[in-house]
């Protein structure tokens, strides 16, 4: 399964959490250049069970991903260790200071998503909690691609900011748009554009994009096989199965 490292996989939201259906967001991201994507689902919400047609129909990998957006950090606690064993992706939907030190300490998350909230930046403690953990940290471009003006500037400001400290202790990040829509999709070369603007040089966007199937190679492996109504690894992605 390791060579889901190779490709480059988006995050995305489809219906009833965003406005557009599975298989829209599939062909637009596979006429993007993508090799997959993954669906931000809560917990409890059953795959999507055209899986299999939709892979076929537009080439590309599928695979149904779980983001945990509760605040209590005692129900969060028993969200990971109910879901872990359920998902090859595990996320936590973070924003506050409090909130996104308790996620970068689980070692059995994946993705610490929306890290910034409202906030201006990042903690530097909790930086080097999720690279002790490896608790990946989202770089959320959904605001400098979807917001104007001040907003716009206050966003590529925050995100400079937290570039700069996830840079400087190393840490593990994921890269993401953030798309509720297949018209909020931009492609690979679109996004290395925008993590100029933030400081990032192409090849990091890159890393970011990668490390999406980096994620989902571990996990699947530990998942054993039990992966079937989870995702659809394509002819020559699933020939290294």
């Amino acid at each position: 399964m390791g060579v889901l490292i190779l490709y480059m996989f988006e995050a995305v939201r489809v219906t009833p959490m965003g406005t557009s259906t599975l298989s829209r967001m599939a062909a637009t991201a596979s006429d993007y250049g993508f090799s997959g994507i993954i669906v931000r689902n809560p917990p409890n919400d059953p795959p999507n069970p055209n899986l299999q047609t939709i892979s076929d129909t537009f080439g590309i990998e599928l695979f149904s991903g779980i983001e945990l957006s509760e605040k209590n950090q005692s129900t969060l606690s028993g969200h990971i260790g109910g879901n872990r064993n359920k998902t090859p992706l595990l996320c936590i939907r973070g924003g506050e200071t409090s909130l996104n030190l308790f996620a970068s300490k689980q070692k059995n998350l994946d993705v610490l998503c929306h890290p910034l909230g409202t906030q201006k930046n990042i903690s530097h403690v909790m930086v080097k909690e999720a690279k002790k953990n490896n608790v990946r940290i989202e770089i959320n471009f959904s605001g400098i691609l979807r917001e104007s003006g001040k907003n716009r500037i206050n966003s590529l400001k925050r995100l400079k900011k937290q570039w700069n400290i996830i840079s400087a202790y190393n840490a593990p990040f994921v890269v993401s748009s953030d798309p509720s829509s297949h018209l909020e999709l931009r492609s690979p070369r679109e996004l290395m554009a925008v993590g100029g603007l933030i400081g990032m040089e192409p090849e990091d966007v890159e890393t970011g994009l990668l490390e999406w199937g980096t994620i989902l190679s571990r996990n699947l492996d530990n998942l054993s096989g039990k992966y079937a109504d989870l995702g659809v690894i394509r002819g020559k992605y699933g020939d290294s199965n």
